[in-house]
């Protein structure tokens, strides 16, 4: 692993998880977030660590295979308190308990360079419903390539629910919902996947409100291709000052 990069991607999955704690996706310890080292190596934020006080140094590194090659600087790992009557402890770091998840969408996305998993309320409410969310609104269906489909319930930190969420993003998608969960989305670079984690909520929650004054009208696949394309080729260039 090249040292440089790996220190600019732990830095970016820090940074990263700071916007997703100011944006309300998620509450204290839980959702994860990933960043592609290399093509045999990615960055994962601790299991049970608040997003906060994470630093470049606690980020876990591991290859492909799940195995840990990094668990950070143990000269800088934090004190956590063990309890009212016992002394904090410096507790060794451990990968997310979603490391299969993020591993299968590396795994069958190659163009995946990062992953967000949130517990958006909106997202999580259609989660919980087992409800899909259509392609409604043009910019969830321009980043995602068209609806989010919702996997069937599965127990958290399996690799059962890695192969769940693949499968609903079969056809280009870069979003699931994860039943009785929350939602998990990945995109080419960190900005890219924080951007689809937020617009996704937001789609949900236009969802949820559109409901109150009838049913909502999903764009049609047509449509969806040519707004999913237009983003590819164009629109995300523009976003990165290419076109």
């Amino acid at each position: 692993m090249d040292r440089e990069i790996t220190d600019k991607v732990c830095r970016a999955v820090v940074d990263a998880g700071l916007s997703l704690a100011n944006s309300s996706m998620t509450v204290g310890t839980y959702g994860n977030i990933s960043c592609r080292v290399d093509e045999n190596t990615i960055a994962i934020t601790p299991s049970g660590r608040d997003y906060e006080q994470l630093t470049p140094s606690d980020i876990v590194i591991v290859n492909m295979e799940g195995a840990v090659l990094e668990m950070g600087d143990p000269n800088e790992r934090k004190t956590v308190d063990t309890g009212a009557d016992a002394k904090g402890s410096a507790v060794p770091l451990r990968p997310s308990s979603e490391l299969s998840l993020h591993l299968a969408i590396y795994r069958h996305f190659p163009e995946a360079r990062a992953i967000v998993h949130t517990h958006s309320i909106y997202a999580s409410a259609l989660a919980a419903a087992h409800k899909d969310l259509p392609a409604i609104v043009e910019d969830l269906t321009q980043i995602v390539g068209g609806g989010v489909r919702c996997t069937e319930y599965t127990l958290a930190g399996t690799e059962e629910l890695g192969r769940r969420a693949v499968e609903a993003m079969e056809g280009g998608r870069s979003a699931a919902l994860l039943a009785n969960h929350g939602a998990v989305c990945w995109g080419r670079n960190m900005k890219e996947a924080l951007t689809t984690a937020e617009i996704l909520e937001k789609g949900a929650q236009i969802y949820c409100i559109a409901h109150s004054f009838g049913t909502p009208f999903p764009l049609n696949d047509k449509i969806a291709r040519t707004l999913h394309e237009f983003y590819l080729k164009h629109y995300s260039k523009r976003q990165r000052g290419e076109e």
